[in-house]
């Protein structure tokens, strides 16, 4: 909303910081819930779902962690 609000106030730069804020926030809380998932042990009943859980879990970290270093880089860069 606050990205919506400042793109059309012509705040450009402050609308980026609104959407790098908002990446942020949804990057991390997803990587924090796999991991949290994982750590905690939690796992699907069945044998045959463990094994695609499992798959689909380290998926989801590689995923989440190149977004954030992404994300990362692309803070880096906008603060020059």
């Amino acid at each position: 909303m606050t990205l919506g609000l400042l793109l059309g106030a012509g705040e450009f730069r402050m609308a980026l910081g609104a959407m790098l804020l908002f990446l942020t926030n949804i990057i991390c809380v997803n990587l924090a819930g796999v991991a949290t998932f994982l750590f905690q042990g939690i796992r699907p009943l069945s044998w045959w779902e463990a094994a695609k859980a499992k798959k689909a879990t380290h998926y989801a970290i590689v995923l989440w962690a190149f977004l954030l270093t992404v994300l990362i880089v692309v803070v880096l860069y906008a603060k020059t």
